[in-house]
């Protein structure tokens, strides 16, 4: 059965530092069905709302923070060319990190996802890349605090309807290699056809638009912001029931991560996530958790 789930706001970052706080505030949230601003997080966390800098950035290239990213162009997060990205979330935020180590430029390297999430960065001195942290995947990386919070979404084609978990498990499912999303949809959704496995986001989506599958799961503002973009021919239709927090991820044992860490506790507080969610996402996919159908699933 879908139904629908009520929400405060629609994005949410959190302080995985502040273990006690973050950790209990998003539960009582999210037993709430609530997804909270960092604003609301960050108050919740009384005197521990402020964010001092800390550590120090010394890039791999002087001057230069690189960053590994899978695509570019992705809709609302890397937008232009990887030699000239104009916009997006995650490369705004590039820029943003960038300026607080006082570093002069960004530039992005493309690596495969599943390289990325198993420690090889392509020689970047970070990743964003919509990248959840898993304990599997913190015994090769180190990862930020939290720089978003995105429920796994639907894709699917036009005219195709997902009203309950056994609709879903009839359709043919795809999901990018090492993703979190396959063991999601084996598990949750548990299809009766296997999960077809891409190496990038560009393939799993020509491959839903050529009827080779039938449904994918993207995160959910990207979700949107991908559906609002194929000119009708795509729908984010549901959203299942968790959510995924999102970080940068840095080679294993870096000494940025302190530098890192703080700068992305420094933006939740201070307005600049918010402020590139409203830009970047919009807001549909900012508003989506709200009007979006909850896909209740096998687990």
């Amino acid at each position: 059965m879908v139904v629908r789930r009520r929400a405060i706001a629609r994005v949410s970052w959190g302080n995985g530092r502040i273990t006690t706080c973050w950790r209990g505030t998003a539960q009582r949230l999210r037993s709430a069905g609530v997804l909270a601003l960092a604003a609301v997080l960050v108050a919740a966390c009384g005197t521990h709302n402020s964010s001092p800098a800390a550590g120090t950035f010394t890039p791999r290239a002087r001057g230069v923070l690189t960053v590994a990213t899978t695509l570019v162009p992705s809709p609302g997060f890397w937008e232009g060319s990887a030699e000239r990205p104009t916009g997006g979330l995650e490369y705004e935020l590039a820029k943003d990190l960038a300026a607080r180590f006082g570093l002069k430029s960004v530039r992005v390297v493309l690596v495969h996802f599943h390289r990325i999430v198993s420690g090889q960065l392509g020689g970047a001195d970070l990743a964003l890349d919509l990248i959840t942290p898993t304990d599997v995947r913190a015994q090769r990386l180190d990862f930020s605090a939290p720089y978003l919070n995105a429920a796994p979404t639907v894709v699917v084609r036009a005219g195709t309807s997902v009203p309950d978990l056994a609709s879903a498990q009839r359709l043919r499912w795809g999901a990018v290699r090492a993703t979190t999303f396959v063991g999601v949809i084996g598990g949750s959704i548990a299809p009766a056809a296997s999960v077809k496995i891409y190496d990038n986001t560009n393939q799993m989506l020509a491959a839903l638009e050529r009827r080779r599958i039938d449904a994918l799961l993207l995160d959910m503002p990207l979700a949107v912001l991908t559906a609002e973009r194929s000119g009708g021919q795509l729908r984010a239709v549901a959203q299942l029931p968790r959510s995924e927090t999102i970080a940068a991820a840095l080679p294993k044992g870096s000494d940025n991560v302190d530098a890192v860490d703080s700068a992305m506790r420094a933006f939740a507080a201070d307005g600049t996530m918010r402020r590139l969610v409203r830009q970047w996402v919009g807001p549909a996919a900012a508003d989506a958790e709200s009007s979006l159908p909850l896909l209740h699933t096998a687990r």
